[in-house]
């Protein structure tokens, strides 16, 4: 058994992709390995209700459509989970809360956004908002997958 946790490889709005910004937070910050090793009871025991459920299906003649899928979309909303609700900063990461979420710095565009430069490179800024970790435009969390074969 093997669990995939990943993202689905599309463009972001800079230019660059979901799969290149996935490889870069987790050679910077370990983001994947520090979703597993802090979630791992969670994981595990959606595995195993997965498979229990299954098992349960096929006894009682209901068809399945996938032994672990529940599991792989249940773990996809934690991993979503564990990055909007701040949790992936408290782990002690360095370099965690980042300095573009502590400023709002976002690539998200709303009524009463500016343009500002850092480092560079032009974004839009919300004044006073502060935002999640590693949302910077939005398509790598709603990009992350999960699953199991």
């Amino acid at each position: 058994m093997i669990l995939h946790i990943g993202v689905i490889d599309v463009p972001e709005p800079e230019g660059s992709t979901t799969g290149e910004v996935a490889d870069k937070l987790e050679e910077k910050y370990g983001i994947f390995t520090a979703f597993i090793e802090s979630n791992l009871p969670f994981i595990v025991d959606r595995i195993t209700e997965s498979a229990a459920g299954a098992l349960d299906d096929a006894l009682n003649g209901v068809k399945t459509q996938g032994v672990f899928e529940r599991a792989g979309d249940l773990i996809t909303t934690r991993f979503k989970e564990f990055i909007s609700l701040q949790e992936v900063e408290k782990l002690g990461i360095k370099g965690t809360p980042t300095m573009a979420a502590l400023m709002g710095i976002s690539y998200r565009t709303a009524s009463g956004l500016t343009s500002t430069k850092v480092r560079g490179r032009k974004y839009k800024r919300v004044y006073g908002a502060r935002r999640p970790s590693f949302i910077y435009s939005g398509a790598f969390q709603a990009s992350l997958k999960c699953w199991v074969e």
